[in-house]
């Protein structure tokens, strides 16, 4: 199969991923197991995006936390400050936090972003250096577990506080689109969780 870009359908895509499916993720969960009710996202790969769909009030309550540093060129220190209108709370509107791509399934990749078999995933209180996350594939908990860093288990606050949205792109053929809409969306977006700098 080869892979091959869509160009003309990127914008589509793109108003569909900005289209929350699931406002709540609670009610994608069992919470007797803290998993995933079974196939209740598709087994199917996609560019994703988690927002914070629930009351604005507990971001603005946290803004003198929404400092990062980052590990900038030659182990220097970066600071960043995710203001208010960064994330564009003026609008009222939900904050896209995080966007993602997985080449298989959206279902698995969700519920590696969510770790909620775990009450925190970094450190409580950790400063405002960005910590580094248990794994590679938990950057939603880790990002928000930083800015609720006095919480000792984030796992109802993400819960019943981010949605998601998602778009199917499924497999190798759709291997370069997933690339530029999770780029396109970022860009966009400007989800603070994606914050990085170069080194």
């Amino acid at each position: 199969m080869t892979a091959t870009v869509h160009a003309g359908n990127l914008g589509r895509w793109f108003e569909e991923l900005c289209r929350l499916k699931h406002v709540r993720l609670a009610d994608l969960v069992d919470r007797q197991t803290w998993r995933l009710v079974r196939d209740v996202l598709p087994d199917s790969g996609g560019v994703y995006a988690f927002w914070w769909s629930g009351p604005l009030s507990l971001l603005k309550a946290g803004a003198r936390r929404r400092f990062l540093e980052l590990a900038g060129p030659a182990a220097m220190s970066v600071r960043i400050k995710v203001d208010d209108e960064w994330l564009g709370l003026a609008t009222g509107l939900p904050v896209p936090l995080y966007v993602g791509k997985t080449a298989e399934s959206l279902q698995r990749r969700v519920g590696q972003h969510l770790r909620l078999r775990d009450r925190r995933t970094i450190h409580t209180a950790g400063g405002r250096r960005k910590q580094r996350a248990p794994t590679t594939s938990c950057q939603l908990r880790a990002g928000v577990d930083h800015l609720f860093p006095h919480r000792r288990d984030t796992r109802q606050l993400v819960l019943e506080n981010i949605g998601v949205s998602f778009v199917l792109l499924d497999g190798p053929t759709h291997a370069a689109n997933r690339f530029y809409l999770e780029d396109l969306a970022v860009g966009l977006m400007r989800p603070p969780l994606n914050v990085d700098v170069e080194r």
